[in-house]
């Protein structure tokens, strides 16, 4: 009886080899494209989130900043702001010729705020008038000492001294203010938020964005154009992020309400 002796020749095992080394080669490829990709779109996607996230950060805080507390520094790479804490009119503030006073007495504010280390500001129409330490005696900003209980939704705030202000507001509207706020670019490519710090900031702030660059070399990341008769201050970022080799320029402007 004739045996069958089946099996692979060499030239069999051979060609299977090749043909599975073909096949891998082609899945392979698949994949690092496929998973290349997916970093790439990832990437691309994280890039626009960052970038609308600090935007969109920057624009809310500039909406609520104090009236003519906008000011670009550092040769556009900061925009410095003061927010604001509470606002409402007031009822009676000491102007010449009335004599000086340490009491202050005003409507209550609906936005609720923690009372330490504040100033009370009344009609600021410019940055010099903003950026004081409160403890002169004439101007438009001051040092609060404390608020007394709201009484018929009026409250009296005694100030740390007796002070004359410069102006009475045309709406009787007052300011409770803190500390200032600025957002500042480095040489790193980092954007970081800066609390009631000097001008310019120094110190650690908090990380906003990261692969920032300038669009061109002499472009400010920040600029600022000051309010006039027929429109609103105006606060332009422009800002490009980096990821890898590409580049996503971004420019938006921030109409700022100057209502003293």
């Amino acid at each position: 009886m004739k045996r069958n002796n089946g099996g692979f020749t060499l030239i069999e095992l051979v060609l299977v080899i090749l043909v599975l080394a073909i096949v891998s080669t082609g899945i392979v490829t698949f994949i690092r494209y496929g998973v290349q990709t997916y970093q790439d779109t990832a990437g691309r996607d994280k890039q626009i989130s960052d970038s609308r996230f600090v935007i969109e950060r920057i624009t809310r805080e500039l909406r609520n900043a104090l009236p003519n507390s906008v000011r670009v520094t550092n040769g556009g790479d900061c925009v410095e702001f003061i927010p604001i804490l509470a606002s409402s009119t007031y009822v009676d503030i000491p102007v010449l010729p009335d004599a000086a006073s340490s009491t202050v007495t005003i409507v209550a504010s609906s936005e609720p705020f923690t009372p330490t280390n504040t100033k009370l500001v009344v009609y600021p129409l410019s940055v010099g008038e903003v950026y004081v330490n409160g403890t002169q005696t004439t101007g438009k900003v001051f040092n609060v000492d404390s608020y007394s209980a709201a009484v018929d939704n009026v409250v009296t705030v005694t100030l740390t001294n007796a002070v004359h202000f410069d102006d009475d507001s045309p709406n009787q509207r007052y300011f409770i203010i803190r500390e200032n706020v600025a957002y500042c670019w480095d040489t790193s490519g980092d954007i970081k938020r800066y609390q009631n710090v000097a001008n310019p900031p120094s110190g650690t702030g908090v990380l906003m964005a990261e692969n920032v660059v300038k669009p061109s070399g002499s472009t400010p990341i920040f600029s600022y154009q000051g309010d006039t008769l027929i429109r609103n201050a105006i606060v332009l970022m422009d800002f490009s992020f980096r990821y890898d080799d590409e580049r996503l320029r971004l420019v938006n402007e921030v109409n700022i309400a100057n209502v003293p």
